[in-house]
């Protein structure tokens, strides 16, 4: 027999466990190269870009009022293709897939298909693929990009003020 559903469910939370297991390829242990490390000064200092999600920048951690979450650093998110997953990806599916986007998306700048070594340099430190986010954002347990659900993640920036989405107690 099949539960009847109400059309209004009203607030209610879900809790469920996230399960994952990932093989990554071997790779040499995750330095910063100098060129990341110029990349990310760029985003962060330079252009003091906000988090994705909440807003705070470089220059407002220190102040409440822009840090409503408490973020205590700016990182930066390899968002297209995760660093540690270098070694495993195929030029061709990448150039197949990925470089038609990026070309019409920056034009004039990825004219050509990449070479392995430009697919290389994209994942390590193309700002392309690269996204500011604060630390709360980036790794916290959850509302970290690393730790919950695309759609749980990619939403929250667009919640209401007035909606408790995350106990922002439990992030704190």
């Amino acid at each position: 027999m099949m539960a009847k559903k109400s059309a209004i469910s009203g607030i209610h939370a879900v809790d469920r466990m996230l399960k994952e297991e990932v093989f990554y390829p071997a790779h040499d242990a995750r330095k910063e190269s100098s060129a990341y490390a110029k990349a990310h000064k760029h985003l962060v200092k330079e252009l003091d870009l906000p988090c994705l999600i909440c807003g705070v920048r470089n220059s407002t951690l220190q102040d409440p009022e822009h840090n409503k979450v408490g973020a205590r650093a700016m990182e930066t998110h390899h968002h297209v293709i995760e660093w540690a997953l270098q070694n495993a990806i195929d030029l061709a599916k990448f150039n197949e897939r990925i470089w038609p986007a990026l070309k019409n998306k920056h034009t004039g700048k990825y004219e050509e298909p990449f070479t392995q070594q430009e697919m290389l340099d994209f994942i390590d430190h193309s700002e392309d693929n690269l996204w500011v986010l604060c630390d709360v954002h980036h790794r916290h347990s959850l509302v970290g990009i690393h730790s919950v659900t695309a759609p749980i993640w990619g939403a929250q920036d667009l919640i209401l003020d007035s909606f408790t989405y995350i106990p922002l107690k439990e992030v704190k």
